[in-house]
């Protein structure tokens, strides 16, 4: 059973800091920790996820039509083939409700979503391994041809923050699918790098690779800028404090 209580720096990540201080609420697309910081797709409001977050766009060459069927194959999972309802659109969103109730594409962490003005789209985000999909379409007189483009669109939406939780999973942690604190605006202990020289007013950076992935740095270099600045030296050896100013 995963349990990071024995970690002094881990159980005291995702305190807040002071008075003021602005939240939200999102569904955890992977497991997350307090003090690790959330991206997003842009255009998902729901699902959040840690670092690594990765993603496609599937579009189709023409609309899918009456008698088309549109089969989906992601990182290795086949999906049974999704026949066309009403619109390209009420087709396409039974497409991502698949992909959203499989139980072997949830645990690898690999969710989809729609944006609105996108007809012939759909979004596949992945919180780790690069996604890897294609898609066929069979009967009917449209024959759709999908094209497949990495989607890099996610953007630093704030740091988990800490709450006393314990699922069948574990303690101390936010299992794929629930529901998770954010914290978008204020000042939160988060996890340093071993290197990170933090202090005061320091730009903060967050690493996207390698062992410390989802940790936090003062180097810019290789690192997203998330927009936060460190507000304190290290604190108990491997956290510090910093001040998000949201979405970036």
């Amino acid at each position: 059973m995963d349990n990071m209580y024995g970690d002094l720096g881990r159980t005291i990540a995702g305190q807040k800091h002071g008075l003021h201080d602005e939240t939200e609420t999102i569904s955890a697309g992977e497991k997350m920790y307090p003090g690790d910081p959330v991206f997003q797709s842009v255009g998902d409001g729901e699902f959040g996820y840690g670092a690594r977050i990765k993603g496609v766009v599937l579009t189709a060459s023409t609309a899918p039509g009456a008698g088309n069927s549109i089969g989906l194959t992601v990182n290795g999972v086949t999906l049974d083939p999704v026949p066309f309802v009403d619109s390209p659109a009420e087709t396409f969103r039974r497409i991502a409700d698949s992909v959203n109730l499989s139980e072997d594409l949830r645990a690898k962490g690999i969710t989809a979503f729609l944006l609105d003005g996108e007809d012939l789209k759909f979004r596949l985000s992945s919180a780790g391994e690069e996604v890897k999909a294609t898609v066929s379409g069979s009967g009917g007189t449209a024959k759709p041809v999908f094209s497949s483009a990495p989607d890099g669109k996610a953007r630093f939406r704030g740091v988990v923050r800490h709450m006393d939780v314990s699922y069948r999973e574990g303690a101390g942690f936010f299992p794929a699918g629930t529901a998770v604190s954010v914290m978008t605006h204020g000042q939160i202990t988060v996890p340093v790098a071993k290197d990170a020289r933090p202090d005061n007013l320091v730009p903060a950076y967050v690493i996207t690779s390698g062992d410390e992935v989802g940790r936090f740095t003062h180097v810019a270099e290789g690192n997203y800028d998330c927009g936060c600045a460190f507000r304190s030296e290290r604190l108990e050896g491997t956290l510090a404090l910093i001040e998000v100013n949201g979405l970036k």
